[in-house]
């Protein structure tokens, strides 16, 4: 992203240009900073150059709208290109910001107001049944939710070698009912996203993306109002409907956590199914996992990303637990390793060292941020986490095994973890 800087009289123009996403919104947000403590108190972006928004540039417009607010200053946007202009008007935010209209300008409606619903009486919920292992405590709630469906996008096996073309690339949109996770970027097309294809998941109307292009940051995008986010999907897992149980977990003392695959085991004996979606949200007690490095959209490499020593600069794989603390947010399709349906035998592997459970899941961590008791609900829990942009990255999660006697893999503290059955839906 490059930033130029006008003055006309007492009026500051940053004009900007490329993506404003998670890598540069910081960015943004200091060159912004520094106009304020040279007391500029009247600042005008023009977006004109701008490809692609994410929420973490939505976020820095927003914040600025309030610092110039707070100063009795002025700020504005001004040539608002087509997509961030439609987003801008869905989200409700041209009610909030001022635009300068320009010849150049993208016309944009506002949206209709959505028609009031008439909340229902809520059902008393049935007391939760509680048990215990050796190490943990377990509160069962029953939420009511009929079966999922998942439908699967793409060719996993198109990874090894790198030979994504943009036939394998789908918009896919989010909203707040579907849970989805595989390999995607956040941008218009195939074409503008192709040097930042990495991990992806998606929950409750947001998207946590690692950009594939050596950034250490994560990028995210929220849907709101009448905008729904989408991801820019190479392949993927997506699932959808109501979860039908809540599983709490605490150790019975302070020094225990419990291990990814007793979760997941303890997932599928909850709603007695061979197969089923989770959702997690937990305090960590560290992480196992690997993330693209690189895009694997840019161009075919037969070495890639799996051969070695190439797979060094293409996979970041974590040889220890990492961001022990962090509250993290967990999504994925975990399965008992008989009978799984054949159109899912490419998109899961084994979650511990044994054959099975087996499934896929993606984990982002954020900071800390405690749960409180008893029956919660997945929105209203994680939603926050994501709007605060505090998100630290994506990883798939993985065993590691590679000392047979001594497998490590993702341990949790104490959270939460909604499940439902999982029936087929379609392959796109």
């Amino acid at each position: 992203m490059d930033i130029a800087s006008e003055q006309s009289g007492d009026r500051t123009i940053l004009k900007i240009s490329g993506r404003l996403d998670g890598l540069w919104s910081d960015h943004l947000e200091r060159q912004i900073d520094e106009r304020l403590r040279n007391e500029q108190h009247d600042l005008v972006l023009d977006l004109a150059g701008v490809e692609f928004m994410s929420s973490a540039g939505i976020r820095v417009v927003v914040s600025s709208h309030r610092k110039l607010q707070a100063l009795s200053g002025h700020f504005a946007l001004r040539n608002l290109p087509g997509p961030v202009a439609q987003v801008m008007s869905m989200t409700g935010l041209l009610s909030l910001l001022t635009i300068e209209q320009t010849d150049t300008q993208t016309p944009t409606q506002e949206p209709a107001p959505a028609p009031a619903l008439v909340p229902e009486r809520a059902a008393t919920p049935a007391a939760p049944t509680r048990h215990q292992t050796a190490t943990t405590h377990f509160e069962l709630h029953t939420l009511g939710g009929a079966s999922m469906r998942y439908q699967l996008q793409g060719d996993p096996a198109r990874l090894d070698g790198c030979r994504f073309t943009p036939t394998d690339c789908q918009t896919l949109p989010m909203p707040s009912h579907s849970l989805a996770l595989g390999l995607g970027a956040l941008g218009n097309d195939f074409n503008a996203s192709r040097a930042f294809f990495g991990e992806f998941l998606a929950v409750a109307g947001a998207i946590a993306c690692q950009p594939g292009n050596g950034s250490t940051g994560c990028d995210y995008l929220l849907s709101e109002g009448d905008f729904v986010a989408p991801i820019q999907s190479l392949y993927s897992i997506r699932c959808e409907g109501d979860f039908s149980h809540l599983l709490r977990f605490e150790p019975n003392d302070a020094q225990q956590s419990i291990g990814l695959t007793e979760l997941c085991e303890q997932a599928l004996a909850a709603v007695d199914s061979p197969l089923a979606c989770i959702a997690i949200c937990a305090e960590s007690a560290g992480l196992i996992g690997a993330a693209l490095r690189r895009s694997p959209a840019v161009q075919a490499d037969p070495k890639a990303p799996y051969a070695h020593p190439e797979m060094r600069d293409w996979l970041s794989f974590s040889t220890e637990r990492l961001d022990a603390g962090s509250t993290v947010v967990a999504v994925g399709l975990i399965a008992r390793n008989a009978n799984i349906p054949a159109d899912l035998q490419a998109f899961v592997r084994p979650i511990g060292a044994a054959a099975s459970p087996i499934g896929h899941l993606h984990a982002a961590p954020f900071r800390h941020r405690p749960l409180p008791k008893g029956r919660i609900d997945l929105h209203r829990t994680v939603r926050p986490l994501f709007e605060v942009g505090s998100a630290q990255g994506v990883i798939h999660l993985l065993c590691d095994d590679r000392i047979a006697d001594r497998p490590e893999e993702t341990r949790f503290i104490r959270g939460a973890c909604w499940i439902g059955a999982l029936h087929t839906g379609a392959q796109t």
